[in-house]
């Protein structure tokens, strides 16, 4: 049976992550249903709070979820970094990966119709924000408004086909898409350690030949607790700053 392996970034998202995974496994037989076997890891970035014990009980409740630990914080591209290597070596032609933000604002389910989008042929199925059915719930409007901006900005200077949400998290790649990417970059695909890492993986697959799709989703902030990770408006000028060097460096 193929398999669909889910990495987690988590740090400190204590509150967050007992009824995400819990949510995984609320469909895992639409997977089975799908000829998949569903396994979620829980990738804990050096958390301060209590999140690697949190995951150790669900690890107790449900047998194909585990955690995996770093000993220092290396941000979200070396979450990435992690989630990559241990698919490429434990995964095999028709497995799937699927990465998504650990604070459970976004709901697993979307990942269902993010299959069909693979069987026609996709590398990278993108859950998009700017899609017709999209939506966004309890963000802020400075927020909301910096989020728009950015898309219009990045599509402007990176201008990847089938893609108009660069910078989410929420996405499926195939197993050849990233055994390709390892052999063109090496073990790092992800170099920037912000939040600008996700925008770097997808201008780097697009260079080389991913073909990319979305599928629409609704983001919902308003069921995240705890203080938000992302530092705005730092994030805004490193994402700038990427976005520039990849196209133009």
């Amino acid at each position: 049976m193929k398999k669909v392996w889910v990495y987690l970034p988590c740090y400190n998202e204590a509150p967050n992550i007992i009824p995400l995974v819990e949510k995984w496994f609320d469909i895992e037989p639409d997977f089975k249903s799908a000829g998949y076997e569903l396994l979620v890891s829980c990738i804990d970035d050096k958390s301060t709070d209590d999140t690697a014990e949190k995951i150790k009980s669900l690890t107790e409740r449900f047998p194909n979820c585990s955690l995996v630990s770093h000993e220092q914080n290396k941000g979200l591209g070396g979450v990435l970094n992690t989630a990559f290597h241990l698919f490429l070596e434990n995964g095999k032609e028709g497995d799937l990966c699927v990465l998504m933000d650990g604070d459970n604002s976004h709901d697993p389910v979307y990942s269902l119709s993010m299959l069909p989008k693979i069987d026609a042929g996709a590398d990278v199925v993108i859950a998009s924000r700017y899609q017709s059915g999209a939506a966004v719930k309890g963000l802020s409007g400075i927020r909301a408004f910096l989020s728009n901006g950015a898309g219009v900005f990045y599509k402007l200077i990176l201008n990847v086909k089938n893609v108009k949400d660069y910078t989410c998290g929420y996405r499926m790649y195939t197993y050849s898409i990233l055994k390709k990417a390892r052999e063109t970059y090496g073990e790092n695909i992800a170099e920037r350690r912000t939040f600008a890492c996700m925008m770097e993986v997808l201008y780097k697959l697009a260079k080389i030949g991913a073909k990319f799709d979305e599928v629409p989703f609704v983001l919902r902030y308003d069921h995240k607790q705890g203080d938000s990770k992302m530092r705005v408006f730092k994030t805004a000028k490193d994402s700038i700053l990427t976005a520039f060097s990849l196209r133009f460096g």
